[in-house]
């Protein structure tokens, strides 16, 4: 089958979490993703863990062998009059680029006036009293709001795990680049577009239902642990997780029929009036008779005898049973995939996060550091190999 975006070219220029995850999408979705790195050091993914066994290696990061998988790598020192000029003269066979944080002057004059989508991806955006902030994950998710909703109440709000307002840029900057190709395609003639995405404004993009429940209502969202956030009492519950025999399950509620979960765990109280007219006002109360249910019982047999009554309850699954995919819903979907990397061996990858009718994901390795400089500099450009040598022993590639 073909892939859907197989006649796209893209240089990432850029570095980290945000920019590897946009162009690992559209690389899934067959780009032609040449990844710009530094030399020798190569891109700060590569320098992120978890390593195999432990030990830190360039081409071993278990975030580089995912982000990076199915992209070209080449290596090109973007601060030098040299680069600067190299990079220009790959910008016109490509569709799009995603601009470095910082460059030689030179190359910011290429990219202003470079024919094809440019997209800047940042803490704060390109503009505004904040735009020269760093703003790393933490930074991003507190300026965005998103950072004051996770935690307990009568204690310090919590991040959430991972980078999620970066991979959240990511997905932004990705969808900004189609978006931007297929505004161009339907104006020909028009300027070149440009895309700016903030990590600050994709947490709060994100963060959506809270700035809408304080400008309609003028009711903060405030951290209430594991509950709904937010509500009046007579907001449903239970809506929460809870700790079972063998680890934990999300409960919810019946929407139409709130009963039920007073007949799935035989307690009489759970449909008593009072609580139906305001169940979140009696969330201790609620999670504290759940629990005497949950306790006998593991995930599975919860959430067995929840879904015959129609009563939504999932289990909560670590990493290893996703991996572990006992079902094998996963694998009958054809999920994850198993790729030979030199360095790191056989590496089961997760797949495709969307399917297209009729259209493939591209499954390959990430590549190693500047694993495709001949082929990009010598096959494409025309250069001499004695030439790229050079640029080499100069620092340059």
């Amino acid at each position: 089958m073909p892939a859907a975006l197989a006649d796209l070219r893209v240089l990432d220029a850029a570095e980290g979490v945000a920019a590897g995850y946009c162009t690992r999408l559209l690389a899934g979705l067959g780009a032609d993703v040449i990844k710009i790195e530094r030399p020798a050091r190569g891109d700060t993914l590569r320098r992120s863990g978890p390593f195999p066994s432990g030990r830190p290696h360039i081409e071993t990061s278990g975030v580089h062998l995912h982000l990076n998988a199915a992209k070209r790598s080449i290596t090109l020192d973007l601060r030098t009059a040299t680069g600067a000029a190299l990079f220009a003269r790959l910008l016109p066979s490509a569709h799009a680029v995603i601009a470095p944080a910082a460059a030689h002057p030179a190359l910011d004059d290429a990219l202003a006036q470079a024919q094809c989508v440019v997209t800047r991806i940042s803490g704060c955006g390109s503009g505004g009293p904040r735009a020269h902030w760093r703003a790393p994950e933490i930074v991003a998710m507190a300026l965005g709001g998103y950072l004051s909703l996770n935690g307990d109440p009568d204690r310090e709000p919590v991040m959430v795990w991972g980078e999620q307002a970066q991979y959240q840029a990511g997905v932004h900057a990705a969808l900004g680049i189609v978006a931007a190709l297929r505004h161009g395609e339907q104006h020909p003639g028009r300027a070149a577009e440009r895309v700016d995405v903030a990590a600050a404004e994709a947490a709060a993009f994100l963060n959506a239902g809270a700035l809408q429940r304080w400008r309609l209502m003028r009711r903060p969202q405030v951290r209430a642990g594991a509950r709904p956030a937010g509500f009046g009492a007579n907001r449903l519950y239970p809506s929460t997780v809870r700790p079972c025999a063998d680890g934990h399950v999300h409960v919810h509620c019946h929407n139409r029929h709130h009963e039920l979960i007073s007949l799935l765990m035989e307690e009489p109280r759970l449909r008593d009036p009072d609580i139906l007219a305001e169940p979140l006002a009696h969330a201790g109360e609620i999670d504290a008779l759940m629990d005497r249910w949950l306790a006998s019982r593991t995930r599975a047999q919860a959430v067995a005898a929840a879904q015959e009554m129609r009563i939504p309850m999932t289990e909560v699954r670590a990493p290893r049973e996703v991996l572990a995919d006992q079902e094998g819903h996963l694998r009958a979907r054809g999920f994850f995939a198993t790729v030979e990397h030199p360095h790191a061996g056989a590496l089961r990858m997760p797949g495709p996060p969307l399917r297209i009718d009729g259209q493939r994901w591209r499954v390959a390795r990430a590549p190693l550091l500047g694993e495709h400089n001949v082929d990009v500099y010598c096959d494409e450009l025309g250069l001499a190999p004695r030439d790229l040598a050079r640029l080499r022993a100069a620092g340059v590639v």
